[in-house]
Formats: C-alpha cells, sequence, structure tokens
C-alpha cells in the first residue's frame, strides 16, 4: 500500500441497509473521527445480479480494472460490512490500492484479499494473519456517564424459527418479576421487529397494571431512540436472542442482565457468545440474578469500535495522531 500525505482520511462507506451491518461500519468511522480529520463517502450497495457478479469477479481476477462508475475522488480506505458489499470493496482496493476493511469474516473466495476483517470472537475464528477478533461486533453506542439509578430498559427480540423456541408467557413473567423487584425504577419496555404479536398484547397490558412502566413497540420509536435510553438506563435486560443489543449496551456502559430463551441447536454462534459474555461476567442471567437478589459484577469497559479504530490509525495513519 502507498503511503498517505493528506491530514484527512477519506473513507468511502459501503452499506447494504442491514441495521446490524450499517452500526458496526459507522461505529468504527465515529471512533476514527475522535482521533483523526475524516471525510467519508457513503454508497448504497445493492444486491447485485449474476451478470454483475461474474463481471465483477472478472475484474478483480484480470490484470485490467474495472471502470469508476461512480466518479468519486480516490479515497484512503473502504470500510464494507455484509457480503453484499465485499466485492465492490475489492474493486475500490484493486483500482486504487488502498487498505480494505470489514467487520466479519467474508466468503472464503475473497477473505485473504482484505487488508483487515474484524470477527467476533464467537464466530469460531482464530485471530492471525488478517483476522482479529472482537469481544461482539463495533457499534455506535458511547458511554457518556449520564446513566439515571432509577431508570431501567428491557429489550425484546422475538422468533427466529432456526435457533431458539420463543414462549411469550414465561418471557412476561420473568418481565414481571424484574419489575416488582425493583419498584423504585422507571422501566420502559422496547420491542422488535421479531416480536410476536401475543407478546406485544401481554407487553400493552402489564404496562397499564404498573405506574412505573411504560411500554414502546419499535414500529413507533425514531431511529437514535434506543442509543438515548442507553444512556439513560442504568441496568438494561435484553433477551438473549438479541446478542447486538447487549453488546451495545455494555458499550455504553449499562450494567446487563440477560432474559433466557430456550436454544434449539448448541454452540451455534448466537450461544457462544452469550457464554462468552456470561463466562467473562460481562452479562447478569436471570437465574443468577435471582439467587444472588440482584448484586451485579463489574466488568472491564467495552468499546470495540474505538479498539478497531486505533488499530486501523496504527496500522496506516500514525503520523496522523
Amino acid at each position: 500500500m502507498e503511503k498517505f500525505r493528506s491530514n484527512e482520511i477519506h473513507i468511502v462507506c459501503l452499506l447494504d441497509g442491514k441495521p446490524g451491518h450499517e452500526k458496526q461500519t459507522l461505529g468504527i468511522i465515529q471512533a476514527l473521527e475522535k482521533k483523526v480529520p475524516v471525510k467519508v463517502t457513503k454508497i448504497k450497495v445493492t444486491r447485485r445480479s449474476s451478470w454483475e457478479f461474474v463481471y465483477g469477479m472478472i475484474c478483480l481476477n484480470l490484470p485490467c480494472t474495472c471502470s469508476n462508475k461512480t466518479g468519486i475522488v480516490k479515497p484512503d480506505l473502504v470500510i464494507a460490512t455484509g457480503s453484499r458489499t465485499h466485492q465492490q470493496a475489492l474493486l475500490y482496493k484493486k483500482k486504487h490500492k488502498i487498505p480494505v476493511v470489514t467487520c466479519m469474516a467474508p466468503d472464503r473466495i475473497y477473505r485473504s484479499r482484505f487488508d483487515l476483517c474484524f470477527v467476533p470472537v464467537h464466530d469460531g475464528f482464530k485471530q492471525k494473519g488478517n483476522i482479529v477478533n472482537t469481544v461482539g461486533p463495533p457499534n455506535c453506542s458511547v458511554n457518556r456517564g449520564g446513566h439515571k439509578e432509577k431508570k431501567g430498559l428491557i429489550l425484546l427480540g422475538g422468533i427466529d424459527q432456526k435457533s431458539h423456541r420463543w414462549n411469550s408467557a414465561d418471557i412476561i413473567k420473568k418481565i414481571e418479576e424484574i419489575i416488582k423487584h425493583g419498584p423504585g425504577t422507571d422501566w420502559l419496555i422496547s420491542s422488535s421487529p421479531r416480536t410476536p404479536d401475543d407478546m406485544i398484547a401481554m407487553l400493552e397490558k402489564q404496562s397499564l397494571r404498573h405506574t412505573n412502566v411504560s411500554f414502546f413497540n419499535y414500529e413507533d420509536t425514531q431511529p437514535g431512540w434506543v442509543e438515548q435510553q442507553y444512556d439513560n438506563s442504568s441496568v438494561v435486560w435484553v433477551t438473549a436472542d438479541s446478542v447486538s443489543m447487549m453488546f451495545e449496551a455494555l458499550t455504553a456502559g449499562c450494567k446487563v442482565g440477560l432474559i433466557p430463551v430456550d436454544w434449539k441447536k448448541k454452540n451455534t454462534k448466537f450461544e457462544r457468545s452469550v457464554s462468552f459474555l456470561v463466562d467473562n461476567d460481562f452479562v447478569l442471567p436471570f437465574d443468577a440474578w435471582v439467587m444472588q437478589k440482584g448484586i451485579w459484577s463489574g466488568h472491564d469497559d467495552l468499546n470495540e469500535a474505538q479498539r478497531c479504530a486505533d488499530i486501523i490509525i496504527t496500522r496506516w495513519w500514525q503520523k496522523n495522531l
């Protein structure tokens, strides 16, 4: 890779429209902005046709380069998360001879071509070469230190036929116990796109029974709402199927409780991720919370977006610091 002369780093950010992927990419960019001057060009990537995929592979593997149809001034770095973005990211690398970073383990046909792959440890890839393990995916959360002791948040996932069995009645009982244990706490509860209708109906009735409980259907919240709640809440309870929200809440500096689900298969990446958090005292499982009467263990601060950004700067822009 050639040396970079400008103090400002021009980043092309390829986005696939999936919120989880985009939060990982944007979280790293936000962390970079805290350390070095950054210019960002965001590009939405659509699903490629079979012909476009084949043409892209030809361009990647022949000495020639594809034409730059976007007209973008030469960038210094490409960050692209999501399999849909990877081929285009590598085409930028080939044309401009710049580093390319992703927040996942790309398909085998692309993997060795990336300069850095930030891969959550629960995905099972060893840290070596261009693979750097992270404690969960990077995200956009920030610990602003404004948590209010009597504010709590409960976040629910929902049905996923492949990974787990969802039991609305059991989960509502656990939420009821959480609420009763902290009568002086104001609780906000929010659903997600996967939360089933019967669970939403139960939550609406539950919120009416308690003056200190408010329920928000995810459809009625604005972008950034959940991040605002992380800032305010000292405790966040999350169902075990919503792993990304656990990492977001941890990064925001919240104490995180785990509401269990019934996994269909053992040793999946989701279960491994939850087990890692439990074993390292990042989160408190519901049963352990009941047994120890709500005593929370301390844990190390978690900010993987900043750690990823620091690795990028150290590798390519040390002189910009």
